[in-house]
């Protein structure tokens, strides 16, 4: 049989565990369920970390726009719907003027001169979305839907042969995402 002062032990072992256990499970639901303002924001965004924003990646880009340093209109990968969901997140309205230069830009792609590519590999090694094909030692080629016009192919090539241009708008690539245009009713 246990003495006293053993079932005490017991006793006041159980409730200490029993009290951690409601505080565990107190911490574990309220971090699940508060989602920082930061974290919403870079939810939000492409993830490739092209830094066409002007930011290091999209968490930096993510931490500017929670403090309210930068407009919502700098993620180029993203569109118009990236645009969208981050003004929608702030709270704030995106002014038509930003939304039309977005949807109705030229897109930009990457160009390899395939008579001074040497097939090094560079290019597609740092490429954060897998749009530079080619084998090894052999010219390398855009994939045009694809790419989105980073950059980060025309830094890494060491024959130079890699440039961005402006692509013609045709039906292929127009950005049809009607979605993202807003009709306003105007005054009669």
């Amino acid at each position: 049989m246990m003495s006293n002062d053993e079932l005490y032990f017991i006793a006041a072992l159980a409730a200490c565990l029993f009290i951690l256990g409601l505080v565990l499970s107190f911490l574990a639901r309220s971090s699940l369920t508060e989602e920082s303002l930061e974290q919403k924001l870079e939810r939000a965004l492409p993830g490739v970390q092209c830094a066409q924003c002007g930011y290091p990646g999209c968490s930096a880009y993510a931490k500017a726009l929670a403090a309210g340093e930068v407009t919502c209109n700098k993620c180029i990968p993203g569109g118009p719907d990236t645009v969208k969901e981050l003004a929608d997140i702030l709270g704030i309205g995106v002014p038509m003027d930003e939304s039309e230069d977005l949807i109705f830009a030229p897109r930009k792609t990457a160009y390899i001169h395939q008579s001074l590519c040497t097939g090094c590999h560079r290019c597609a090694r740092h490429c954060p979305v897998d749009a530079i094909a080619g084998e090894v030692k052999q010219p390398h080629h855009i994939l045009t839907e694809e790419c989105i016009a980073c950059g980060d192919c025309l830094k890494q090539c060491p024959e130079e042969c890699i440039e961005l241009i402006t692509m013609d708008l045709k039906l292929k690539n127009f950005n049809w995402n009607i979605q993202s245009i807003r009709i306003t009713g105007g005054s009669k």
